[in-house]
């Protein structure tokens, strides 16, 4: 029993020297972790930084090497661009410009015969100060039988000046406004201003047009002067349309939103007109005027058709139908280097001329017809040089009474087309100015 109590002893004393012994060593260790710790978070921030330093000359090493390899293939572009456009053009001297340089040529010659451009709103072109101007001179002689000298003078003429602005303002608004010069040492300035109007674009498919402007009746009426090939308009022009501006308002568009195959490329044009450019038209009543157009551009074809229904004055004492109904068809065709134009127009006989006050025709009666046409041909000779041929006849002149007709054909060169036009005219029996008709005695 002894025995087992001493062993009991030594065995707590053992206990107790173990459990000192341990918490003796235990801050030693804990204090050394600790410092070691410290030690690598230290090594750790040194190794960090300077990783970031690397990461930094890393990122400027590769901003210099595209700096350097921009600069270097700049350089090479430069050496070897001339070389390479050498080589090029070595092969295309005998084979590019004999294909692309006439169908360039082809092409700018068949949008000239269809006038794909016929009767747009002009947005894409942004309004600027600097006018475009149109001078058109003209050299008379050969008056027809009957005539005097004192009718139409053998001399050198300036037959019109034009200067016009036209185009966006921004992407709702647009404007076009004509001066001709003529009238003023004529004794008319009321004529000087041609067109003045104002232009809302609706849509892209849509666009208001209020104003003076050219009506939309026909391919001749709103061809313009400086593309025009024979030196006049088609006589019907200046009889059913003189000027061939009215006051009112329009509106113009395509049906190409619809995505409709056969609707694609036709232009509609529906106008609300006062009757008359110049004099106030007392009757009281308006015109109405409507268009359409097709585009084939597969096969180089385009048409339209004209309608304009509304009244006209009465010369004082005559009574009877005051209609001044007119309808037209027009046709523009082009294949290779030929083009063909043609348009019909027929109503009732106008009873008043072009002019500030109200100048009735001698021989107009409410009961007759009045009807014209014209025919175009042109070959292309070369690049900026064409001849054609054109034949226009009127019938139910509302002076005389009679049928007129003329020939002409001629020569024209692209290059100078606003220095003036040439023709061969084996009949006329009116002569126009500026496109605004004036009648010679017979």
């Amino acid at each position: 029993m002894r025995i087992m109590r001493v062993s009991l002893f030594i065995i707590l004393a053992i206990c107790r020297c173990g459990l000192a012994m341990a918490q003796g060593n235990a801050p030693l260790q804990t204090s050394e972790s600790e410092e070691r710790l410290k030690r690598l978070e230290a090594k750790l921030d040194e190794a960090l930084k300077l990783l970031e330093r690397a990461q930094a000359q890393v990122e400027s090493l590769k901003a210099e090497v595209a700096q350097l390899k921009a600069q270097l293939s700049q350089g090479r572009l430069a050496t070897v661009a001339p070389a390479e456009s050498e080589t090029a053009q070595a092969p295309s001297t005998t084979l590019g410009p004999e294909r692309s340089k006439p169908e360039m040529a082809r092409s700018a010659f068949i949008e000239r015969i269809l006038g794909p451009d016929l009767g747009e709103d002009e947005r894409q072109n942004e309004l600027k100060p600097r006018p475009e101007i149109f001078i058109q001179t003209r050299y008379s002689t050969l008056p027809h039988e009957g005539a005097t000298i004192a009718d139409i003078e053998s001399n050198f003429r300036l037959s019109c000046i034009e200067t016009r602005w036209s185009g966006r303002i921004n992407d709702r608004l647009g404007l076009g406004l004509e001066i001709q010069y003529h009238p003023a040492p004529d004794g008319s300035p009321e004529e000087l201003v041609t067109d003045a109007f104002m232009k809302y674009y609706l849509s892209d498919h849509l666009t208001l047009r209020v104003g003076q402007f050219v009506k939309p009746f026909g391919f001749d009426i709103q061809q313009s002067s400086s593309v025009r090939e024979s030196p006049e308009r088609a006589m019907f022009a200046g009889y059913f349309f003189p000027g061939q501006r009215d006051r009112g308002a329009l509106l113009l568009g395509d049906l190409d939103f619809l995505n409709v195959p056969a609707l694609k490329h036709v232009q509609y044009f529906a106008a609300v007109l006062n009757g008359n450019r110049f004099f106030v038209d007392s009757n009281r009543q308006l015109n109405y005027l409507f268009r359409l157009r097709k585009r084939f551009e597969a096969i180089n074809l385009a048409a339209g058709v004209s309608v304009q229904l509304g009244n006209q004055l009465l010369p004082p004492g005559l009574g009877g139908n005051n209609n001044e109904n007119v309808f037209g068809v027009d046709v523009q065709y082009a294949h290779g280097r030929f083009g063909l134009r043609g348009e019909f127009v027929a109503g009732n006989m106008p009873s008043t001329l072009l002019g500030l006050e109200p100048e009735f025709a001698p021989a107009f009666r409410p009961v007759r017809h009045s009807s014209g046409g014209a025919i175009f041909a042109t070959y292309q000779l070369t690049k900026k040089d064409n001849v054609y041929a054109r034949y226009d006849q009127f019938n139910g002149d509302p002076v005389t009474g009679h049928y007129d007709g003329e020939v002409k054909i001629a020569a024209s060169d692209e290059t100078f087309k606003d220095a003036g036009k040439v023709g061969l005219w084996t009949k006329a029996d009116s002569v126009t100015h500026c496109d605004d008709l004036t009648v010679t005695a017979k």
